[in-house]
């Protein structure tokens, strides 16, 4: 059996970094602003403004997560808020937010509202702006997975993961299709791209 599990492990109230245990916030809507964040981090540094990017999202990504800056090796911090982020242990492989071909059917941010309403009409727990204590992300993530039979949340998601390129299909898919934030990797890209043709930098807001 995986350990820790929602039937014997009660979900963790801190991450433990570099051998000492912090508290963390827990709540569902302060993970989902990390895991936003954290695409603008680069994966792999070129330049010292990208190092200093990347340096200050980890450092905001830790006044979300602990109140502060920990003491502790930055990417050892890193690796630990993305192990919490991935909650209770699941089979290998399952993503609920993408289909096999990694195209992603699924958006904590922009779908939350059908998410809210598609939880609470299944199991009865209102995370709507009404509710004032936190609720914990791995219970959360466990909600979304949970999720079955007619909530629109997930005809989305099967629309969004639709094949084939009927005008049906490319319509259905257009009406439902997630908005592009591009990682920081992409806009790398796209800069150079426009520095070659001469053309000025867009900026993106946060």
């Amino acid at each position: 059996m995986f350990r820790p599990n929602y039937a014997q492990d009660a979900p963790p109230q801190s991450i433990r970094v570099g051998g000492a245990d912090y508290a963390v916030n827990v709540d569902f809507r302060v993970w989902i602003d990390i895991l936003d964040r954290a695409r603008e981090l680069y994966a792999s540094v070129g330049t010292l403004e990208e190092a200093r990017h990347n340096a200050r999202v980890l450092a905001d990504l830790q006044k979300m997560a602990f109140g502060g800056v920990l003491a502790e090796s930055p990417a050892a911090v890193l690796r630990a808020m993305m192990a919490f982020a991935r909650g209770y242990p699941t089979m290998v492989g399952e993503d609920v937010g993408a289909d096999e071909d990694g195209e992603e059917l699924l958006s904590f941010d922009y779908d939350i509202n059908d998410l809210v309403l598609a939880i609470r009409a299944q199991s009865g727990v209102d995370l709507s702006y009404r509710r004032r204590e936190p609720y914990h992300w791995w219970e959360f993530l466990l909600q979304v997975r949970a999720l079955c039979g007619d909530h629109r949340i997930l005809r989305v998601m099967e629309t969004r993961a639709l094949k084939g390129d009927s005008r049906e299909a490319r319509l259905a898919k257009r009406r439902v299709r997630l908005p592009h934030k591009p990682t920081a990797g992409e806009r790398r890209t796209l800069a150079a791209l426009r520095a070659a043709a001469g053309e000025k930098e867009e900026t993106y807001a946060h």
